[in-house]
């Protein structure tokens, strides 16, 4: 496909390079997922989230914030509103008392399977269009990039 096909909206973005087509694949992508989480009530955020804990029960915010890239004041509202929405709870960690581990509630769970397969429909999409070949070639070249700045 090319640069043609693209609505262009900034004078940079005549540029046919890596960064914008990786920019413009993610945005895209994002979008999808949104629109797929928005009838569930939920945020990409809080899907990321359900997941990681449906994964690693008990997972502690500095877990979340490592794991999720983000920051802590962010984990802490992603939190607070699962918490209001009864989809995870708070609990006392064993040996110290003021750190607090998080767990799903059933109703996370729910959620989390919910998400999951509005998320994974979401994907298809981007998926059916590459070849099994086409799509190990794109995570090679791509692992190849994010090793670049890491």
């Amino acid at each position: 496909m090319g640069k043609e096909s693209f609505i262009t909206r900034f004078p940079w973005e005549q540029e046919d390079s890596n960064t914008l087509l990786i920019k413009l694949a993610f945005i895209n992508i994002r979008r999808e997922i949104e629109a797929a989480l928005r009838p569930l009530g939920m945020t990409p955020q809080q899907s990321q989230s359900l997941h990681l804990l449906a994964m690693k029960p008990g997972a502690m915010n500095a877990d979340m914030e490592k794991l999720l890239y983000i920051d802590k004041s962010s984990v802490t509202s992603i939190i607070n509103g699962m918490v209001k929405r009864g989809w995870v709870v708070r609990r006392e960690h064993d040996q110290d008392a003021r750190m607090k581990r998080i767990f799903l509630t059933d109703q996370g769970l729910e959620m989390h399977q919910l998400s999951t397969r509005a998320v994974q429909q979401a994907k298809d999409k981007s998926n059916q269009l590459l070849t099994k070949e086409e799509t190990a070639a794109l995570q090679v070249l791509l692992r190849k990039i994010i090793k670049a700045y890491e």
